[in-house]
């Protein structure tokens, strides 16, 4: 391929300005990339000494953005270097590409974006469903994977309470999802679903005014001892995760 050609790829695909594609190949379905680093040298991630001197070579496969409904996927020719740091103890190390993907993973960093906002868009079925359409394969258990990665920062002021359960693994293992039902954003996942968890929780933010819930005995306990300012708002499910308009007081 030509220099104008591959420039031209590089900017089609919106590639980091030290990746060039070297080649590319396509069917109806997909389209391939060969692509590589034109960085001359690499940072031992040790040591942080760079590098030039080339151990190896070995491929690589991620899966990145579709384009116009196809799949695409970039194969990458990646490099290894010797480390020049006598005393360092990793004395062979492989190049990183931290702006497009992470070490060990099989999508790139825009990729996982997108998998991440179809999960949180959509659930785990839905979007398994609905990725097809818009030229994306995926699971639906690979999107809840996506979602969990996600870190929620922790509230500073959480005014209005949702507090459900959460199934990690149905029929087996369950958590607790708070939600911050002004914003409609979810602020924290807790490890089970007991009573004495939610509890400590919300002991924690004696700001809480009303905790909207489920008619289950354990939540009910959780905000009496935890948060007793708290007004009590119900019912509250898994689908529309909101305020009921007819809350009883305690």
């Amino acid at each position: 391929m030509s220099s104008l050609d591959t420039e031209t790829l590089a900017s089609l695909f919106l590639l980091p300005e030290n990746i060039v594609v070297e080649a590319m190949y396509s069917t109806k379905r997909r389209l391939t990339l060969q692509v590589s680093c034109t960085l001359k040298s690499a940072s031992c991630p040790l040591c942080l000494r760079p590098s030039e001197r080339i151990h190896s070579r070995y491929g690589r496969t991620v899966a990145d953005v579709p384009c116009s409904g196809r799949l695409v996927t970039l194969a990458f020719t990646v490099r290894k270097f010797v480390c020049q740091t006598p005393d360092c103890p990793r004395q062979i190390f492989t190049e990183q590409l931290p702006d497009l993907v992470q070490s060990y993973a099989r999508m790139t960093n825009r990729l996982s974006e997108a998998f991440q906002t179809l999960g949180f868009a959509t659930c785990g079925e839905v979007g398994e469903r609905f990725a097809p359409k818009l030229g994306m394969q995926v699971s639906g258990p690979t999107l809840l994977r996506r979602m969990r990665t996600r870190a929620c920062p922790p509230p500073s002021c959480v005014r209005i309470l949702g507090i459900d359960d959460w199934c990690w693994k149905k029929g087996a293992t369950y958590g607790t999802i708070l939600v911050d039902l002004e914003l409609r954003k979810t602020i924290e996942i807790l490890p089970d679903r007991t009573a004495e968890t939610a509890e400590a929780w919300l002991r924690r933010h004696p700001e809480v005014e009303i905790v909207s819930r489920d008619r289950g005995g354990d939540y009910a306990s959780a905000a009496k001892k935890g948060a007793p300012q708290a007004r009590a708002s119900w019912p509250i499910d898994s689908t529309c995760c909101r305020i009921c308009g007819k809350g009883s007081k305690r």
